[in-house]
């Protein structure tokens, strides 16, 4: 009975924290002109989650839309900007969330990522919900310290998994920071 209910409580969880990344919106910054934008797309294009990328070069932005099932982590979208010689100045990503439990300093894995909710109060996401990432070389320094006052954790500081963090991850894994 008790292994029932165990499988059972696991079940409920895969399913409440159940979410697919479908698209983002990258605002870059260090471009001077097009060529500087043409270099983020072509790194942008060639990551094999994207489906494709839309760029705005008058303010520095893409919109990129992910291929369904596809796996994303933003640290590979972090590696391409800067391969190109560039910085993310904002990442906003949307997912389609299904019935996913959030509140400040939740942990919720999406697609084998984890993600720690800052700033955020007690709800249930579901459909198509933006969050934003938080963690440094995402968002400006200045905006990374005003999210700091929302945990104590020291997972914020290392962007890994620490001791301090919930029973879902082992220290040592990457976790991003986000908000709603």
């Amino acid at each position: 009975m008790k292994r029932i209910i165990i499988v059972i409580a696991l079940i409920m969880t895969s399913a409440a924290s159940y979410a697919q990344i479908k698209s983002a919106s990258l605002t870059a910054s260090g471009l001077t002109c097009s060529m500087c934008s043409k270099s983020i797309y072509k790194a942008l294009v060639k990551l094999p989650a994207v489906q494709s990328v839309q760029e705005d070069i008058e303010h520095s932005s893409f919109e990129i839309v992910f291929k369904p099932g596809s796996i994303v982590a933003p640290d590979d979208i972090k590696k391409a900007v800067t391969g190109a010689g560039f910085a993310i100045a904002s990442l906003k990503m949307t997912a389609n969330f299904a019935n996913t439990n959030v509140e400040n300093d939740a942990h919720v894995i999406i697609e084998g990522n984890t993600y720690h909710f800052l700033n955020v109060s007690k709800q249930t996401l579901s459909g198509d919900k933006a969050f934003k990432l938080v963690d440094k070389n995402f968002v400006s320094q200045a905006e990374n310290r005003k999210y700091k006052k929302y945990t104590n954790m020291k997972c914020f500081e290392t962007g890994m998994s620490e001791n301090c963090c919930h029973s879902d991850n082992k220290k040592g894994n990457r976790i991003y920071h986000v908000t709603l």
